[in-house]
């Protein structure tokens, strides 16, 4: 019997894991992806749950670039389940005292001058640390989204089998659960630097995302769309 399955995708957890730093994989198509996970399955569906970022700076282009992709998933039939993202300013306290580790990019010493102020505000600020005030961005939301609807399928009985793309320890329950009902659920983890040991007790089966499985699972440079408009991939990607 063919077994029916869907694929609940972390997208903050996938990116920061595993794509931020390969855009040669960004232009990820997740229901291609999705399938190659199990083959021989039914292929119900793909849920990706994220926000919409936020401007960093001026002319920050990410939230182009994320309206791009996000407009290539849903016209590749994936749900995208959106959260909010909130963007703060934080007092934060300062990890080291040493300008190559403190400021990126780095900022040119004049004559040692830059290296001194940051020394000076070390050595008044003790016995504490100097404090440097940042922004703060925050996703909130997807992960209770990622386990309400995986649990809401694996209890109406439309699933056989399950898969989750996170790293997040946070959706050990949910994923524990699951498998309690009968459903195998199985983990994909993006990187290889989250911890892996609660995730790998929850789920059915746990492995990590391969990257270089990634490259056989991207969109054309060029989509078309049903109406005959175009998604293009960005420029930084490509």
């Amino acid at each position: 019997m063919t077994k029916r399955f869907s694929v609940y995708i972390d997208g903050f957890n996938l990116y920061k894991g595993t794509l931020e730093k390969r855009p040669e994989v960004k232009w990820l198509d997740l229901t291609s992806y999705a399938g190659s996970l199990n083959p021989s399955g039914q292929l119900i569906k793909v849920y990706y749950f994220t926000a919409r970022v936020k401007s960093r700076f001026q002319e920050d282009k990410a939230p182009n670039r994320q309206h791009s992709y996000l407009r290539a998933l849903e016209n590749s039939g994936v749900e995208v389940v959106q959260g909010k993202f909130h963007k703060s300013e934080k007092w934060k306290r300062l990890v080291s005292p040493d300008r190559e580790r403190l400021i990126d990019p780095n900022f040119h010493s004049l004559w040692g001058l830059t290296q001194k102020l940051i020394n000076q505000s070390w050595s008044k600020s003790h016995p504490d640390v100097p404090k440097a005030q940042v922004f703060q961005f925050e996703e909130k939301g997807s992960d209770v989204n990622l386990a309400s609807y995986l649990l809401r399928d694996v209890y109406s009985g439309s699933i056989d089998e399950a898969f989750v793309v996170t790293g997040d320890s946070d959706l050990v329950s949910p994923i524990k659960f699951a498998n309690q009902a009968g459903i195998p659920t199985h983990v994909r983890v993006p990187g290889t630097g989250q911890n892996m040991n609660d995730l790998r007790s929850a789920g059915c089966s746990l492995k990590p995302v391969d990257v270089n499985d990634l490259k056989n699972h991207q969109f054309p440079k060029n989509i078309v769309t049903p109406r005959g408009g175009h998604i293009k991939i960005p420029d930084s990607w490509s």
